[in-house]
């Protein structure tokens, strides 16, 4: 049962990060929601095209993997781990490059990067949840 609950939370992590592939206009000139293609710390070195392209591969890795690590678990595969590890690592260099540059404020995203430091210390640190735990 736990291995259904880690699976499915994983998947919807990562589909949560459609978010940042997408750029709207909010009604009524409340301005836009998610990633507004720039970078505060890319973009001092390298061209705009490139910041997007950086920016669409790190969202679009960070929205697989988490999604392939969930599914991973589903089928009771252990490698979901070391996905689900790296992508937290992904994630986190993510919001470093682009945190001053999702709309409407950074300060609304706050929990994205928490998620994935408290994912790599439980995974990584603490190695929790074992395997035992997560698949019976």
């Amino acid at each position: 049962m736990l291995d259904i609950l880690f699976g499915i939370l994983l998947i919807i992590h990562g589909l949560i990060f459609i978010m940042f592939l997408v750029y709207v206009k909010l009604p009524e000139g409340e301005g836009y929601f998610g990633w507004s293609r720039k970078s505060w710390v890319l973009e001092k070195f390298l061209g705009e095209k490139i910041v997007k392209i950086i920016g669409f591969v790190l969202w679009v890795l960070v929205l697989t993997g988490f999604c392939v690590s969930g599914i991973l678990i589903l089928f009771n595969h252990a490698s979901w781990r070391i996905i689900d590890i790296i992508v937290s690592f992904v994630s986190l260099f993510a919001f470093v490059f682009f945190w001053k540059d999702l709309n409407p404020k950074p300060k609304n995203f706050f929990l994205g990067p928490i998620i994935a430091i408290v994912n790599i210390i439980a995974l990584l640190i603490v190695r929790w949840p074992t395997d035992t735990i997560i698949f019976g």
